[in-house]
């Protein structure tokens, strides 16, 4: 799982960070949490599957993000090189490692001015830009293995085209939940009315806390409101 971004520095610059370092930690003394790396020699396909989504679905998420800024009057992100399509300039060190150990984690925000935004619901549609994309990769992945063309791959590349469908899907499906910093926070946020907005926003620092506690605690409800619908939606788009 991915969120668009917590907005912090590194590991020792915001207590929240230490926070997550600490239950990374807890999760593999314990074996508590999904972590990625672990499936590497049991199921080696799903592993490279994972790192591929991920790769593929941080980087067109991202991308979105400011090439939708960009049309809506915001060039903030294209000025700084985020309008790209190179992984590195949108992947998080801390984020990256929070993902491939543990299951989740951020990548870097893109940077969005809201006062050069044109539109009344502009924000919101930056916001949405992203999950959208994630979407669209999983219904273009889906497309060889709806038709049947994948099959001349082979079994492995077919686990593997099969993991980024399913896990795109995730990634769109839980950067909707509007808990800050996740970009379904950014959505809700964009479509209140401004003095409302004005009132809400001391409280935005606490998201990333209930982020880490939904993470930690919530799996059952992470299941039944994110993991749940995404296997709906992947058997949905490729025809199973």
């Amino acid at each position: 799982m991915i969120a668009r971004g917590l907005g912090f520095g590194g590991p020792g610059s915001n207590p929240i960070l230490l926070i997550a370092l600490v239950l990374l930690v807890l999760s593999f003394v314990n074996g508590t949490m999904f972590g990625p790396l672990r499936s590497l020699q049991t199921d080696p396909n799903a592993f490279f599957g994972f790192v591929i989504a991920i790769i593929l679905g941080i980087t067109v998420h991202e991308f979105m993000h400011a090439y939708a800024a960009h049309r809506l009057g915001d060039d903030t992100a294209r000025l700084l090189g985020r309008m790209s399509l190179n992984p590195v300039v949108h992947f998080d060190i801390f984020g990256t490692l929070l993902l491939v150990l543990a299951g989740f984690g951020f990548g870097k925000p893109v940077p969005v001015n809201e006062a050069r935004l044109r539109g009344a619901f502009a924000s919101s549609l930056v916001s949405l830009a992203g999950p959208l994309a994630n979407f669209a990769i999983a219904a273009v992945c889906a497309i060889p293995l709806r038709l049947g063309t994948a099959d001349v791959l082979g079994p492995n590349y077919i686990e593997i085209l099969q993991s980024v469908v399913f896990f795109n899907v995730v990634l769109g499906i839980f950067n909707l939940i509007p808990i800050p910093p996740l970009d379904g926070s950014n959505i809700v946020f964009g479509l209140l009315p401004p003095k409302l907005q004005w009132d809400l926003r001391p409280y935005l620092q606490y998201g990333p806390i209930l982020l880490l506690i939904l993470l930690w605690f919530g799996s059952r409800l992470l299941q039944t409101v994110v993991f749940g619908p995404a296997q709906v939606i992947t058997r949905t788009l490729i025809g199973v």
